[in-house]
């Protein structure tokens, strides 16, 4: 399978499921050759990885669906680019990854709401949207920025 025919699975799955059981479900058929399993042994803190060799996400069985939900939209980013999360993790490959998950997981509306609401509050605009406060902070980080130089890039402002 190519990057093309993976990123449009992505974008399947990112998009037409809201939470983590029909994700996985969906990769069955979708991406058959993927395997997505849960480990209580992933080293140090670590969430989530992916293995190239293998083609397989492993998920961190202890933690909650909607934690879950947003390891597995990061580890999916690493498999469509075949990133494999095993050293040397290449910043710029994590940061890619990063990137497009927090792009997938937060509608820019929803956000933008609830940063009025909850006046920038990180852990209170994470739990608004279903998301843990590391993909909020990529979000104002990584997507953010990137989306503002679009728009600029756009009207012709240098």
């Amino acid at each position: 399978m190519d990057t093309s025919e993976r990123r449009a699975i992505f974008k399947r799955v990112t998009s037409d499921y809201v939470t983590y059981g029909p994700m996985r479900l969906a990769l069955y058929q979708l991406a058959p050759s993927l395997i997505v399993s849960s480990s209580t042994t992933l080293a140090g803190t670590r969430m989530g990885v992916y293995d190239s060799r293998l083609e397989t996400i492993t998920i961190r069985r202890a933690l909650g669906l909607d934690v879950k939900r947003c390891v597995l939209v990061h580890e999916l980013a690493h498999w469509v680019y075949d990133d494999d999360s095993r050293p040397p993790y290449g910043a710029k490959r994590e940061r890619h990854a990063r990137k497009e998950a927090a792009d997938a997981l937060i509608d820019a509306t929803r956000y933008a709401q609830a940063e009025r609401m909850y006046e920038g509050d990180l852990w209170q605009i994470a739990d608004e949207l279903g998301v843990y406060p590391g993909v909020v902070d990529d979000y104002r980080k990584l997507v953010i920025p990137s989306t503002r130089l679009q728009q600029s890039t756009a009207y012709g402002e240098w």
